[in-house]
């Protein structure tokens, strides 16, 4: 039976067993038992986790698999380590649901949460020859650039580097709105910019130095790189945009109809 420590408090719960009958190999059985006591709320966020000799003694398994299990899961985000203090249950991660195209802000509200931005770049760049042109326009034309350090709850959760082809809208002045706190999406739909479909790629990375200290990771972390092109509804591309993102902090997910 294992323990749960709370407020200075032992706590027993219910007993979860090792099925030696079972293919699935035992480290990854004491994962589902450990995110299992998560997901029903026996651990939650915070709360210091059984000692690896306690999981050892309770599931008469080695130290291998108890590490191997633990490794995965800090990993994964679902748990991280303080050197001499133990193994905790990390804060949840984030998971906006994706059925429709629609902006961080937007995403993160809908959940309940406090959105702010940091403005690493904002305005207008001219096109260079041998940078990255997915307008395909000519050099010495401009891009609308805004890049910022997105941030929820207070905690910095990703960076949004994004260039807009403007010139199909010069009337429109982005300079005036305060992008630290209003929508980019929002904004463009109240000028009524007819955004059409956008396709999105999504890949697993490592944190450059630069991005590392923007999300206060180590460097080589892993993040979660996402990466989006918008047209507008008359086919011509509009928006160019990467996002980086903790992977111990955000999920991705999708709605998918049939």
């Amino acid at each position: 039976m294992t323990n749960k420590f709370k407020n200075g408090r032992r706590v027993f719960i219910r007993d979860q067993f090792i099925d030696r009958q079972n293919a699935v190999p035992l480290y990854a059985q004491l994962k589902e038992i450990i995110k299992t006591n998560i997901d029903r709320n026996i651990w939650t966020a915070g709360d210091l986790i059984p000692t690896e000799m306690s999981l050892i003694q309770t599931y008469v398994v080695s130290r291998t698999t108890v590490r191997q299990a633990l490794s995965e899961l800090v990993s994964e985000g679902i748990l991280y380590k303080i050197q001499g203090r133990g193994t905790f249950v990390a804060e949840p991660k984030l998971e906006p649901i994706r059925p429709k195209l629609t902006g961080f802000k937007e995403d993160m509200e809908d959940e309940g949460h406090v959105v702010d931005s940091l403005i690493l770049k904002e305005g207008w760049e001219t096109v260079k020859g041998k940078e990255w042109n997915p307008f395909s326009l000519n050099e010495g034309k401009k891009v609308y650039r805004l890049n910022r350090l997105r941030r929820v709850n207070g905690v910095v959760i990703g960076i949004h580097r994004t260039i807009l082809n403007m010139n199909l809208y010069p009337e429109i002045n982005l300079e005036k709105h305060n992008f630290e706190a209003e929508s980019l999406y929002e904004t463009l739909r109240k000028y009524n910019i007819p955004l059409g479909e956008a396709h999105e790629s999504v890949e697993a990375s490592t944190a450059s130095l630069e991005h590392a200290n923007d999300l206060n990771v180590e460097p080589d972390t892993l993040v979660l790189k996402l990466q989006r092109f918008t047209k507008l509804q008359d086919g011509r591309l509009f928006e160019a945009a990467d996002m980086i993102y903790r992977a111990d902090k955000y999920k991705y997910k999708t709605i998918l109809h049939c």
